[in-house]
């Protein structure tokens, strides 16, 4: 039998009041008063002291250690469709630490560009700039595709007229579709397997890369996208070299 404890007690009670109140004839009547309060500049003069000094907390101590110098950009990079040097210089990082993280050789890395949110500056890198260009929880992911698949994927890369694609890609868009489609300097292969680095997002089918769902095999790791890029620089780093990216082009519009 089961014994009847205190909190047992108060749900028996609820449930009886509750049964009781539904089996009554009539039900208690409520008035409602609703306003619309407009979220605009207003609040910007009136700020809420608990919250500001909830903030006010921590911000020292966030603000010191975006603050840290990790590197140096030799170049002003963006993210750009079809492709740019920001682009290049996040696939190229996603294929190389993949390889490391998973312990095993990959043919190509991709990338959306929509998780790309700011240019990287010339000059000093610190770790706030790497939490704004990446600002999402992305972590890395290995797929293996089938040649068919990937061709496929390239399709919907064309139609969004180009991702983040690694060093060894080339394709024109032509019509909108994948064109001239090689990997490291060979066409695709429909019944080869390839091994893809990319992140969950893309892992996922987001921003419409859905063919990534038919991944043959699938590995996910718990390393975040913002921490490979940050081990990177500090490897190049203390090698000191400056941070650049490959000056090519690897999605190009077919020409008339």
């Amino acid at each position: 039998m089961m014994k009847t404890t205190f909190p047992h007690t108060l749900y028996l009670l609820a449930a009886a009041l509750l049964f009781g109140s539904a089996c009554t004839a009539s039900r208690p009547e409520f008035d409602i008063n609703s306003r619309l309060i407009p979220v605009d500049a207003h609040w910007s003069r009136t700020p809420e002291p608990q919250m500001e000094a909830i903030v006010a907390k921590y911000k020292t101590s966030v603000d010191s250690i975006m603050r840290i110098v990790i590197g140096t950009s030799s170049q002003y990079m963006e993210a750009r469709r079809p492709g740019s040097l920001l682009t290049n210089l996040s696939a190229d990082m996603i294929k190389s630490e993949a390889a490391t993280v998973f312990n095993t050789p990959i043919d190509l890395a991709i990338t959306n560009i929509g998780g790309i949110r700011n240019p990287m500056m010339q000059g000093e890198i610190t770790l706030g700039t790497i939490y704004s260009i990446f600002p999402f929880d992305n972590t890395l992911c290995l797929i293996k595709l089938k040649g068919s698949d990937l061709r496929d994927l390239f399709d919907i890369i064309a139609s969004r007229k180009g991702e983040a694609v690694s060093h060894g890609v080339r394709m024109t868009i032509a019509d909108g579709k994948a064109a001239n489609l090689t990997i490291d300097g060979t066409p695709i292969d429909d019944n080869r397997i390839y091994t893809i680095a990319t992140i969950d997002y893309v892992a996922n089918g987001g921003d419409h890369l859905t063919p990534c769902l038919k991944a043959t095999e699938r590995k996910d790791s718990a390393t975040f996208l913002r921490d490979i890029v940050i081990d990177y620089i500090e490897r190049e780093t203390k090698a000191n070299r400056a941070i650049s990216a490959q000056d090519e082009e690897r999605i190009s519009f077919a020409t008339p």
